[in-house]
């Protein structure tokens, strides 16, 4: 197809409401410098152009900071012509800015969105059911949805506000040269500067400090298991409200001694590389960008199988372990066998490749050509 080879050049928008932390952000803009160095157009804008992850923007890549006004993205985008806008929680947005230029700059343009998480999971059913009339209102507008692994397909799919046809699956691009060149980088001076290196038995989590990625099950479940294994230490990378919370359960749970909670790190990968064993126990996930982060990284995982992408990226747990959600005792069970029988890195990084840029961009090429034709 012409999308592979690179005969066509799209000209592809990005809109995110800042370059913040989340997972999120890092694989739109991982995306967004794949699709340049195809030589494609690329343009991200940003509601607010702050975060961490600005640096992370390709040097051909335009970054355009909208400084918080909405209403000068019609100009900026209009000036530039764009064939595809992607929002990134930003899906009303760009929709209505569809909707506002019918004609001219916007009459070719379409919006591709992008469903990152389970429609019917992701917040409560009062906020479900608004959110479902807007997106009833506002979702025909967009031309097609991609969804982040074929659970969020599916569950996308029995909301009815979108055809069949036009829902994607293109996962998140992951095993990326950045990635694997950032691995090798030494950990920063600190607490954390001997990880991997001090004869403990590292157990690592990652993810902001919220309910979804319930990290109090890991901790329950870090407790049973340090019970037998007197050198692991738990660190959970993140930041976010539930930390004084996390901090009383370790706490309580007398493992406070052996549990480190440093904060928001933004290059976890050197501690992926070093870890023992990665844990993911979340609730649910659209993608979950760090169970395929720390395969690309060649450390063992075990994850919670939960909806829907977990299963889909250990392949229904041959690349990893998966346990039941909520369950702590199920979780130390398989973090015993994981550090007892761990799978060799070699083939951890193989199963990451499904998960690379080039991949990604391809899905989404395939995609733009199938629009334009």
């Amino acid at each position: 197809m012409t999308a592979l080879t690179g005969a066509r050049r799209f000209k592809v928008a990005f809109l995110l409401r800042d370059a913040g932390e989340g997972g999120a952000e890092r694989s739109s803009l991982r995306l967004a410098n794949g699709l340049s160095r195809r030589r494609h157009e690329v343009c991200v804008f940003f509601l607010n152009g702050r975060g961490p992850m600005l640096g992370q923007v390709g040097g051909s890549v335009e970054a355009v900071d909208l400084r918080g006004n909405f209403f000068s993205f019609f100009r900026e985008l209009g000036a530039r012509k764009m064939d595809f806008l992607l929002p990134v929680y930003t899906s009303m947005r760009a929709l209505l800015a569809k909707r506002f230029m019918r004609s001219g700059a916007g009459e070719g343009m379409k919006v591709i969105l992008s469903q990152r998480n389970m429609f019917t999971m992701d917040r409560g059913p009062m906020q479900t059911k608004l959110r479902f009339a807007r997106c009833r209102l506002l979702y025909p507008w967009a031309s097609a949805c991609v969804c982040l692994s074929r659970g969020v397909a599916d569950d996308m799919a029995s909301t009815g506000l979108m055809p069949r046809e036009k829902i994607h699956v293109v996962y998140n691009p992951v095993a990326t040269d950045e990635l694997k060149k950032q691995m090798e980088e030494p950990i920063p001076p600190g607490p954390l500067e001997r990880f991997g290196s001090d004869g403990r038995l590292e157990i690592l989590g990652v993810g902001r400090l919220g309910s979804q990625k319930d990290f109090a099950t890991l901790i329950k479940a870090f407790a049973s298991f340090a019970g037998e294994r007197g050198d692991a230490r738990l660190t959970i990378l993140g930041e976010g409200r539930q930390r004084p919370a996390l901090e009383k359960l370790a706490s309580e749970l007398g493992v406070a001694d052996r549990f480190l909670l440093p904060g928001y790190a933004a290059n976890p990968y050197p501690f992926m590389r070093r870890a023992a064993l990665f844990v993911s126990t979340s609730l649910y996930e659209g993608f979950c960008n760090v169970v395929a982060e720390a395969l690309a990284c060649g450390c063992n995982v075990v994850s919670t199988d939960c909806p829907s992408s977990p299963s889909e990226i250990l392949e229904g747990g041959k690349y990893g372990r998966l346990a039941k959600v909520g369950d702590y005792r199920d979780v130390a069970t398989k973090m015993k066998e994981a550090v007892e029988s761990p799978l060799p890195p070699d083939a951890l990084m193989n199963r990451a490749a499904l998960f690379s840029e080039a991949r990604a961009v391809d899905g989404y090429c395939e995609i733009f050509e199938s629009l334009l034709e």
